[in-house]
């Protein structure tokens, strides 16, 4: 008996020290991969603990994916050393009293609802949409998400596709707040206002800096109006017929870790990111007998995010908020 003790917990020795070793490899691995250094011996401690935390989520998580109990799947990536806290505190939206509706000369959009709108769409195909592109560490989402709308939407009209600046947004959008978080709703009136230089001619740096808009350089565009939106069918009449459309949402722990499927995952509708919306569809899950609408949704957090820098979003039950505020402008 008391061999046969003895025998049991040299056993689970072995198989932890067995599955430590695993994740040292892991570890060194994911490191290497992402690019990771660490400062001082004790930073690397915290965040090899904030990994691991994050290493049994996404495995049991994935567990269920691979047991058809869920329709996405999570990934080991580059925010995996981040705590829960670290995560859910992440945003580059201006104050929930700073967006919404511009005060002046900003309607709210609502299509016709006995318009007909094809059953999916993905304006990817149109070629007139860039590179899925990164943010970096300022929190500059509204900016991303305002000049890929502008810069598919003028694509759209031209037929060609230019790329612009963020980076004058950043700087010279005195209406929004640099890193510190804007709206693309009210960059959106900027852009109209002033007009975009290239990317080329004024190039991201990832931090806010002193304004170098220079208006000879300028590309002006031929705005017929700009608008807020709401609603979720609302938003995809206006993907369907006028292209992608900036929205916000909550980019919660679950979203951060996604890697594909069709996202629906815990969120909330505190809104903290904004994003592109370039089309929609829906997917047959066969074991389920049941269609799953979704959102194509472009993300500014660089193509080693998620689906090369795409998440698929539950539609039609405004999952984390992505019904709550979307904004774009029409060109003509």
């Amino acid at each position: 008996m008391h061999l046969d003790k003895y025998l049991l917990v040299l056993s689970a020795v072995i198989i932890c020290a067995s599955c430590s070793h695993s994740l040292d490899q892991e570890w060194e691995a994911w490191k290497t991969k992402h690019g990771k250094h660490y400062v001082t011996s004790h930073d690397e401690s915290f965040r090899r603990m904030a990994w691991e935390a994050t290493w049994h989520k996404v495995q049991e998580h994935n567990q269920k994916f691979e047991q058809r109990l869920t329709k996405y799947r999570m990934g080991m990536n580059k925010f995996a050393d981040m705590t829960s806290r670290e995560r859910r505190s992440r945003s580059c939206l201006s104050p929930k009293g700073k967006r919404g509706i511009m005060p002046t000369n900003f309607p709210v959009r609502a299509y016709s609802k006995s318009v007909d709108t094809p059953e999916s769409v993905d304006w990817r195909d149109s070629k007139c949409v860039t590179h899925v592109k990164n943010q970096g560490l300022c929190g500059s989402c509204w900016a991303f998400a305002t000049v890929g709308v502008v810069e598919a939407r003028n694509c759209i009209k031209t037929s060609e596709l230019v790329e612009l600046s963020e980076q004058q947004l950043v700087d010279c959008d005195n209406t929004n707040d640099g890193c510190c978080g804007g709206d693309p709703a009210h960059a959106m009136d900027y852009v109209t206002r002033n007009g975009m230089m290239k990317a080329t001619d004024y190039e991201y740096a990832d931090k806010q800096a002193a304004c170098f808009y220079k208006p000879a350089n300028s590309l002006t565009f031929n705005v017929s109006k700009y608008y807020n939106m709401f609603g979720e069918d609302n938003m995809a009449t206006s993907v369907a017929l006028d292209g992608p459309i900036a929205v916000s949402l909550d980019a919660s722990e679950d979203f951060q870790l996604y890697e594909h499927g069709v996202f629906l995952g815990e969120c909330s509708e505190e809104l903290n990111h904004a994003v592109i919306i370039v089309g929609y569809g829906t997917e047959y899950v066969e074991e389920e007998e049941e269609n799953v609408d979704y959102w194509i949704v472009k993300n500014s957090w660089g193509d080693d995010w998620g689906d090369n820098g795409y998440i698929k979003m539950k539609r039609n039950v405004n999952l984390c908020g992505i019904g709550s505020e979307a904004a774009a402008v029409d060109l003509v």
